[in-house]
């Protein structure tokens, strides 16, 4: 009986896709009415909620059924999709927009009602509330809305933006949204532990929090990757407004799994740790609000309906649900002293959320500066003289108003995490050293300590390698020392997780028990450390160049690069074609890249809705698309796509950029025929070790998931 649920979703879902009839936007009413009966009728609860579940994992199923089968007569598909599409970007409809996204998030949380049910406490009661807000929201920001005919008759469908025409749209955005779900399920059993009883809270957030920190992490990941590759989103992490608020939840996730182990309901960590449970749960909806501000200004730019207001409410609500529980267990009884090695970990922890509390600091600071009218410092507007200079009349008061929009000053958070990051980096050190050479750890981090202001006063190892010859800022060149000291302490870390994996391995004579405990914490934390330190050679250290091109003289001669690089460039084909729901303009250039020990050949393109022309933006300004994320999503459209040969080496990757030549006004020539003589800037970027920053990001996820599988079983 208990399966007869999601067997009528599954059945149900492709009637009602194919009927067309509109009784789909009965469900969630529906699913709202069981949720609310099962809070009223505690003896039927379990089957209300498997029934509010079944009805909202049916509405899914039939959204999803609608964007594959193109009906535009539902608005979300008309304004995510179109036929080009592949199925897996017309599944990404559904978390394209905030009727999907709350659509998804009511059926997650209902469908962890039923588990959450079965344990005593409020975990139940807090899964039922969460998944009845977010049905509730359904209401107002319905997923199954008409389109207006007006909207039709202008278009059969507005299609996708073009930066989100990439693979990593089917998995980014879902598995942050798959992980809030999971943080968000056992806040109830939170509170109830906050207010003196944690009987089902250790069990909860063991399976909880690991599970959601692993999709967080995967989802972060991608996300780097997909920045990477596209410059509007910034390179790798840049502080964006959004993922300020997403850090702040991996933050506190990370702070909350460290003091697990250690947590127990009468003793340490009895407050502290169902505290950093709500809290994760609580920035998981400040990072929905945040997402939808247009308040700052932010790379992850968010069209369509908001729910902003449903997220920031909810937060504030659990907020002062804490408040409440905490002081209704305040008086429990006192704590027993926590052991040496568990003061370890609270620092840590601590530490972990001194570096929260640093970034959250800034993010207020941007959203005061903004609200309060503060003028946003000269030193914050990279670029914006030069494009003053080359801007229209006509476009520079627009242009003034899009640089002072406030966004995160980046600079400053990175300047005060640094040290944030140092402490982490010798106190994990130290507590790895001390699991491992128990007699020695004080000399051991006495001297990682030394070494480190070594390499920051004396060595230096980022001023020694820099030469100026890439996008790094004066202001990230005065913070090298810092820098230094932080790549030691990441070093000291690696050097005690190596040495504790060899002396407990070598201890259990290399049996697989052991090395089921070892090895899955030890390539955690080896990860975290090499893609730390891969990251900031590969952003501080990149090179950046350029050469204007004139069309046709330099096309299909070798040219000369800095660092021995000689690239040829030869175009090929244009063509308008159907990409992403638009007629648009794509145009492609043959690169050979040559020189460093390299011999590559590939292609650079360029995609708009139509071809640029003599009134598109000059090379100059096109340049400074390919270099200033903010002013490419100012300057650029839902259709401009600049994509590079990128190639991908172990020791340093190389991007060449290139956009589109200019082209004649419309006329019965083809494509080819219409170009015109004109400049066009090609940029060649290298980044050092980004290979390696991909191998610590794995290293970490494995060794996150390798932990979870072990504890499961456990």
């Amino acid at each position: 009986m208990r399966m007869l649920p999601w067997v009528a979703a599954l059945l149900a879902a492709p009637v009602l896709v194919a009927a067309e009839s509109g009784l789909e936007r009965l469900l969630a009413p529906l699913a709202l009415l069981l949720l609310a009966g099962a809070v009223l009728v505690p003896s039927r609860c379990p089957v209300l909620a498997r029934g509010a579940a079944a009805a909202l994992l049916t509405g899914v199923l039939t959204l999803l059924g609608h964007f594959l089968a193109d009906h535009f007569a539902l608005r979300v598909v008309w304004l995510y999709s179109a036929p080009p599409l592949p199925w897996y970007l017309k599944f990404a409809g559904l978390w394209s927009g905030d009727e999907g996204i709350l659509l998804l998030l009511a059926a997650g949380t209902a469908l962890g009602v039923p588990a959450m049910l079965r344990r005593p406490g409020w975990g139940g009661v807090g899964a039922l509330v969460a998944a009845a807000a977010f049905t509730a929201g359904t209401l107002v920001w319905e997923p199954f809305a008409p389109t207006p005919a007006a909207d039709l008759a202008r278009a059969s469908s507005l299609g996708m933006n073009a930066h989100l025409v990439r693979v990593w749209m089917a998995f980014h955005p879902p598995a942050v949204l798959a992980a809030y779900v999971l943080f968000l399920l056992p806040a109830g059993a939170a509170l109830a532990a906050l207010a003196g009883d944690g009987t089902a809270w250790r069990g909860l957030a063991g399976r909880f929090a690991r599970l959601g920190w692993l999709t967080l992490s995967l989802g972060l990941a991608t996300g780097m990757w997909w920045a990477y590759e596209d410059p509007t989103f910034g390179q790798f992490w840049h502080w964006d407004p959004v993922q300020t608020s997403v850090f702040l939840v991996w933050v506190a996730a990370t702070a909350h799994l460290h003091l697990l182990r250690a947590y127990r309901p009468d003793g340490a960590f009895a407050v502290l740790h169902p505290l950093l449970g709500v809290a994760t749960a609580a920035l998981c909806l400040v990072s929905l609000a945040v997402t939808r501000s247009p308040t700052l200004a932010s790379s992850h730019r968010y069209t369509g309906e908001t729910a902003q207001p449903l997220f920031a409410l909810a937060s504030v609500a659990l907020a002062l649900a804490a408040a409440w529980a905490w002081r209704r267990g305040r008086r429990r009884p006192a704590q027993r002293p926590a052991e040496a090695d568990t003061l370890m970990v609270r620092l840590a922890a601590l530490v972990l959320l001194l570096g929260g509390v640093v970034a959250a600091g800034q993010l207020a600071y941007a959203y005061a500066g903004a609200h309060l009218g503060w003028p946003r410092p000269a030193d914050l507007k990279p670029y914006f003289e030069t494009l003053v200079h080359w801007a229209a009349a006509e476009e520079i008061e627009v242009l003034r108003a899009a640089y002072a929009q406030w966004d995160v000053n980046g600079f400053a958070l990175n300047r005060w995490l640094a040290p944030v990051g140092i402490a982490v980096g010798l106190v994990g050190g130290h507590w790895f050293a001390a699991a491992g050479w128990r007699h020695r750890r004080w000399w051991s981090t006495g001297a990682a300590v030394l070494a480190t202001a070594v390499l920051a006063l004396w060595v230096r190892p980022f001023a020694l390698l820099y030469t100026g010859d890439g996008m790094t800022s004066g202001k990230t060149v005065a913070m090298f020392p810092l820098l230094d000291a932080l790549a030691g302490a990441m070093a000291y870390l690696a050097l005690a997780v190596l040495g504790w994996m060899a002396i407990r391995t070598r201890r259990a004579g290399m049996k697989r028990p052991a090395l089921v405990r070892v090895m899955p914490l030890a390539l955690l934390h080896l990860g975290a450390a090499l893609a730390l330190c891969a990251f900031l050679a590969a952003s501080v250290h990149d090179t950046y160049a350029q050469k204007m091109l004139r069309y046709p003289d330099d096309f299909g001669v070798p040219l000369a690069m800095p660092d021995g690089y000689t690239i040829t460039v030869d175009l090929a084909d244009e063509a308008m074609a159907e990409d992403g729901g638009h007629g648009v303009f794509r145009a492609g250039a043959r690169i050979r890249l040559t020189g460093g020990g390299l011999d590559v050949g590939g292609a650079a393109s360029f995609r708009d809705h139509a071809p640029p022309g003599a009134d598109s933006p000059g090379s100059v300004r096109q340049m400074c698309e390919i270099i200033d994320y903010r002013y490419a999503r100012y300057a650029g459209s839902s259709g401009r796509l600049l994509q590079p040969l990128l190639h991908r080496g172990l020791w340093r990757d190389v991007q060449v950029w290139l956009p589109a030549v200019e082209y004649a006004a419309d006329d019965a020539r083809p494509l080819a025929e219409r170009r015109r003589p004109t400049e066009v800037p090609l940029v060649l970027k290298t980044f050092p070790l980004v290979t390696w920053l991909w191998l610590g990001l794995a290293l970490l996820i494995g060794g996150a998931a390798a932990v979870l599988v072990r504890d499961w079983r456990r």
